[in-house]
């Protein structure tokens, strides 16, 4: 009896592999934009950062962006998707601009319509209760509600 080898998820014979990504990247240009080089840094090896994220701050840029964007729109399903980009772009240029140097800011943002339903965003993160930390904040209006949460991972 002859033995074969199962053919792998990896094997170089299959000719496509299927994904699947949570990264949209449908509303980016096709073009290739030119990077500029990058620039060499010396290991640092530091484990610890030198200040931590004032919790208190990020949410109220939270809740001011949400009331500033949210207030006056009208919900929309066909804007929502890059009204969610652009929040979570903006939350997150504000944040970085506190100065919170080494750390990572992740964004995300929940844009929907209210409809008489009951709504509970939940995410899950593994970080360091040390030195990461996170801020949340929601808006809600008569068509329109925006909840966001801003992860600082160092």
């Amino acid at each position: 009896p002859e033995i074969r080898r199962r053919s792998s998820l990896f094997a170089l014979s299959r000719q496509e592999i299927s994904a699947v990504s949570q990264v949209d990247h449908s509303d980016e240009p096709a073009e290739q934009t030119v990077r500029r080089p990058r620039t060499p840094y010396e290991n640092t090896y530091k484990t610890k950062p030198d200040t931590k994220p004032n919790i208190k701050a990020i949410e109220s840029i939270i809740e001011a962006v949400l009331k500033e964007q949210l207030e006056e729109e009208k919900y929309d399903p066909k804007a929502t998707k890059q009204m969610s980009k652009t929040l979570a772009t903006i939350i997150t240029t504000r944040v970085k601009a506190l100065g919170f140097d080494r750390y990572k800011i992740v964004t995300l943002v929940t844009v929907g319509q209210v409809t008489d339903q009951g709504l509970r965003v939940a995410s899950r993160c593994l970080f360091d209760p040390d030195t990461d930390n996170f801020a949340s904040g929601s808006f809600k209006s008569a068509s329109i509600y925006g909840c966001a949460t801003v992860f600082a991972l160092y």
